[in-house]
């Protein structure tokens, strides 16, 4: 499938993004199990599970960036490897979230199943759909979160991604900051 095809078929969308995480992330049975539970082993837990959601989003966008790379041409290439460091920041961050919490952390997939990436435009625009999803899960997960630690460090990898959307939107020669709240979107 192509990127055009992907970015207008919903259905793929929601797949690709339930493979790689996203739906774990923001709806958890965990969360609605700790409910009125105060035991603090229920919250870690539902913490853990928010968070290996959160890793799988993560894993996804380094593959993207990764299988995206060869794509990307002068300033971009830069920009592309600059994302890509830093997803890897959000995946090692998570990672000792999930640890420090006496959970496992999620691993990388093998293999993502991403469209057809043919040149640059492809990959910004791919790129900047991962974001915005990204940043419509995390939005989602924050409040499930059962510290402000926790909600502190999702919203600053929320605000990091904002800010890749902006980059990616003003190399698609889009208005880079088109409106005054930033949700992401969850189609």
């Amino acid at each position: 499938m192509n990127v055009d095809q992907f970015l207008r078929d919903p259905v793929s969308r929601r797949r690709f993004f339930a493979m790689s995480g996203v739906g774990v992330a923001g709806g958890s049975a965990a969360f609605l199990a700790a409910c009125g539970d105060d035991d603090e082993e229920s919250f870690a837990a539902n913490d853990v599970e928010i968070l290996n959601g959160a890793l799988g989003l993560e894993f996804t966008a380094v593959a993207a960036y990764e299988a995206g790379a060869p794509f990307l041409e002068g300033e971009l290439k830069d920009v592309g490897a600059t994302f890509l460091a830093q997803e890897q920041e959000h995946v090692d961050g998570l990672t000792a979230a999930v640890r420090d919490l006496g959970g496992t952390a999620a691993v990388a997939k093998e293999m993502y199943d991403f469209p057809t990436l043919r040149n640059q435009r492809d990959v910004l625009r791919f790129a900047n759909e991962l974001e915005n999803k990204a940043v419509a899960a995390y939005l989602d997960a924050v409040p499930k979160l059962s510290t402000g630690d926790l909600r502190r460090t999702v919203y600053t990898i929320v605000a990091n991604e904002a800010e890749h959307i902006s980059v990616l939107l003003g190399a698609l020669e889009q208005p880079q900051v088109p409106q005054a709240f930033v949700t992401g979107s969850a189609s």
